[in-house]
């Protein structure tokens, strides 16, 4: 069953049920003390628990992409991984006894818990994912459009959009680091050279330019080519000092010098 979030064909995953009691009632469970190096360290803010347990259909084995959680069919939570099933079943899912003190991994402890308190409310809560190798730049374009109130980042560039950008006091900026390269710079460098104000260019043009094929996500999503976001397609008409004005997907994209 497909479910469509800002254009994107999400598949409906499963529920997010916790372990129940007899009662009905969410099993609670408190894992910490089962650290046996506790004495050395403190337990991080979101390590207090109680905590539950739950899981994510063993189909999702190796599917990389990103995730959506929706609490009573709102967005609340949006983030991208390797393997769906490992990041709920081994993380978000059943918090281990390290992940509760500092230098653990505090979002797993802080999403099993609101997980918990939504259940608790009565809350339909519900897994999307999109399967995606851009699963990294789909996930910061939908946090940065959705604002989903659990993240508490806007998502992270990945490894081979860093080089072009400078971070600053935790921020990215469209700036380059001296000296760094971008795999989009023969299309900045070309938008740089044309005399038009107006450039409108089918993908094989694009392609020609760069020398590779875009990913499949510039073909079937609108928000790839959206002006802005830190991305570093982005960035190489944004350097130039154009900026995309209309898109055909699959077919053509409009530039306009600004």
């Amino acid at each position: 069953m497909a479910h469509e979030i800002s254009g994107i064909p999400f598949q409906y995953i499963c529920k997010i049920i916790p372990e129940l009691d007899e009662n009905g009632m969410p099993k609670e469970c408190m894992p910490q003390s089962d650290y046996k190096n506790k004495s050395n360290i403190h337990l991080h803010e979101y390590g207090k628990g109680p905590f539950c347990r739950f899981k994510v259909p063993d189909i999702c084995n190796k599917n990389s992409g990103v995730y959506v959680i929706l609490v009573d069919g709102v967005s609340k939570y949006v983030g991208e991984c390797e393997s769906l099933r490992r990041r709920f079943n081994i993380g978000y899912g059943n918090i281990s006894p390290r992940n509760c003190y500092k230098g653990g991994q505090q979002t797993n402890c802080r999403i099993n818990t609101l997980i918990l308190e939504t259940y608790k409310n009565k809350s339909r809560i519900e897994l999307l994912f999109y399967e995606t190798e851009d699963r990294v730049d789909i996930e910061r374009t939908l946090i940065n459009k959705l604002n989903p109130e659990w993240n508490m980042t806007k998502g992270k560039l990945s490894r081979e959009r860093l080089p072009q950008n400078v971070i600053k006091c935790g921020q990215f900026t469209n700036k380059k680091r001296r000296g760094s390269m971008s795999k989009y710079d023969r299309f900045e460098q070309y938008l740089r050279n044309s005399e038009k104000q107006i450039e409108t260019l089918s993908y094989d043009d694009i392609e020609k330019i760069l020398g590779f094929k875009l990913p499949s996500s510039a073909y079937v999503h609108q928000p790839w080519w959206a002006n802005g976001g830190g991305h570093s397609q982005a960035n190489s008409w944004l350097n130039a000092g154009w900026e995309v004005v209309s898109v055909d997907l699959g077919k053509s994209i409009t530039f306009r010098k600004v």
